[in-house]
């Protein structure tokens, strides 16, 4: 068995006196595609928050290709390779796609455009409307943005972060069909959701959290498979995608 890429032991987020990760430890696998799932409020953005560096871990330790990270900022992150879809898309609204797009490449040098123009070819809406401002893309089309913007900075490791809240079912189809080519390309994904089912479906490897603890894990295949997981923990599904059924805190 390789060497994990990513690796993540006791994990602790606080935000003043609440702590809202406690004790999370996982690994990743090169080429794995990991999903964190669990009720909105479980903790999977505060973890997927201080692998990326945007948030300062109270404990714990985390190492990406065999360095401590855990208190690297996330710029210096992006240039080694580990790059965040956030939630909500975060796109420019006011620049438009190229210039968004542009900014994912300011550390990749003379390959820029190449890359640029690989995305364009991967989305073809995006090229379209490439000198749209960005806030005129759909929900949906935005998504596709955040991703292509995370692709051409060229990523060891994705980290995504609820891609696909607030999408309809149909857009949810194509989004998980990205995320699969994605890590059929050989890149390593890292997917936090609260559409339990769906991310598991697409997983090697799953963490189920509640209350920012890890209360289930295993292959992704076999929690699905579990009855009393899916009842305690993966919700009903239907409508506008799964949702996850215990609740946490923060």
């Amino acid at each position: 068995m390789s060497e994990p890429i990513l690796r993540v032991e006791d994990l602790r987020v606080s935000y003043g006196r609440v702590e809202a990760v406690r004790g999370v430890s996982f690994a990743v696998e090169p080429g794995a595609l990991v999903t964190l799932v669990g009720a909105n409020g479980a903790g999977k953005s505060s973890v997927i928050n201080a692998v990326a560096g945007l948030v300062r871990p109270s404990g714990g330790r985390i190492t990406f290709a065999g360095k401590d990270i855990t208190r690297t900022p996330s710029h210096k992150l992006v240039g080694q390779g580990l790059v965040q879809v956030p939630e909500g898309r975060q796109i420019l609204a006011t620049l438009t796609i190229e210039e968004n797009l542009r900014m994912g490449t300011w550390h990749t040098g003379s390959g820029a455009q190449g890359a640029i123009d690989g995305m364009y070819d991967r989305f073809p809406v995006l090229a379209e409307r490439r000198a749209l401002p960005a806030g005129a893309l759909s929900g949906g089309e935005q998504q596709m943005l955040a991703i292509a913007r995370a692709l051409v900075a060229r990523p060891t490791v994705m980290l995504m972060d609820e891609p696909s809240m607030g999408l309809a079912p149909k857009i949810v189809d194509e989004v998980f069909r990205v995320i699969e080519e994605i890590r059929a390309s050989g890149t390593t994904v890292v997917l936090v959701e609260q559409n339990a089912r769906r991310a598991l479906r697409a997983a090697d490897h799953g963490y189920v959290l509640q209350s920012g603890e890890i209360v289930h894990s295993g292959r992704a295949a076999e929690l699905l498979a579990d009855e009393r997981i899916v009842q305690a923990y993966l919700g009903v599904e239907g409508g506008g995608g799964d949702r996850a059924g215990s609740a946490g805190a923060l």
